[in-house]
Order: structure tokens, then sequence, then C-alpha cells
């Protein structure tokens, strides 16, 4: 008798830790993409909070400079949010991340520099070259998302 239940004790235990395991992928995921998206969202949330006053600023330009740096702060956590696997789920982030991983990385380079460079122009008193370095950092939003997200 104690023959025939080792064996059954032993499945049992077996299938219990992989559905454990299997239940603690799947929360790992979704934990992943949650944190991705609200990454996401600040970075939106603090370009938006420029964007809707740069043609008249007034009070809110003395904010520029923390929006700013702070995207550019999120840009290299939002660089670390795509690991492999983490595109099974419910995300907009299309398959072609972990398909072409060189090309996902080189425009997460391309946002990252950019998110700098606007950082660094919203320490200046240059407009001109503040709205540009938006509009080189928008571009790098658009072209990513085009390419890389699921609408």
């Amino acid at each position: 008798m104690l023959k025939k239940l080792v064996p059954a004790a032993l499945w049992v235990s077996v299938a219990a830790a992989a559905t454990v395991s299997t239940t603690t992928q799947a929360a790992d995921v979704k934990a992943q993409i949650k944190h991705r998206e609200a990454t996401m969202e600040a970075i939106a949330g603090h370009f938006t909070a420029i964007m809707s006053t740069m043609k008249d600023p007034g009070e809110f330009a003395q904010d520029y400079q923390f929006h700013a740096e702070s995207i550019a702060r999120l840009s290299r956590i939002a660089a670390k949010t795509f690991p492999e696997g983490s595109g099974e789920g419910k995300t907009h982030a299309k398959q072609e991340i972990w398909d072409n991983p060189e090309k996902f990385k080189e425009a997460m380079e391309t946002f990252q520099t950019r998110a700098d460079a606007f950082a660094d122009a919203s320490k200046g008193d240059d407009p001109k070259a503040f709205a540009m370095a938006a509009k080189n950092l928008g571009g790098s939003c658009k072209g990513c998302h085009d390419d890389f997200k699921d609408d």
C-alpha cells in the first residue's frame, strides 16, 4: 500500500508545484504589464503638462524643468519594462518588440537621448530650443508607438 501512495503523493506534489509556478508566472506578467502601462502613463502625463501650456506658459513655466527631468528619468525605467514574456496577456505592446529586439532597443535609446535633450533644454532660456526638443521627443514617442504599440 505504501508503495502505491508514495508515487501518488509525489505526482500530486509535482502537479501542485507546477500550478503554483504557472499562477505565479501569470501574476508576474500581469504586474509587469501594469508597471509598464503606469510608467508610460506617467511619461504622457508629464509631457501633456508641458505641451498643454507651451503657447502661454505663464506660471506653469516654472514647472517645466521638473516635468522634463521626470520624463528623462522615466525613460530609463520605460526601457526596462518589456522583459521577455511580458507580451502575453492584456497589453498594447506588439509582438514586434520581442521579435525584433534590436530595432526596439534602438527606438528606446532614441527616446532616452531625446528625453535627455528635452530635460537639458528645459534648463535654458531659449523657448524655441525647448519647443524643438519637445517636437523631437514627441516624434520619438510617435515613431515607437507606430511600430511597437497596438491601439
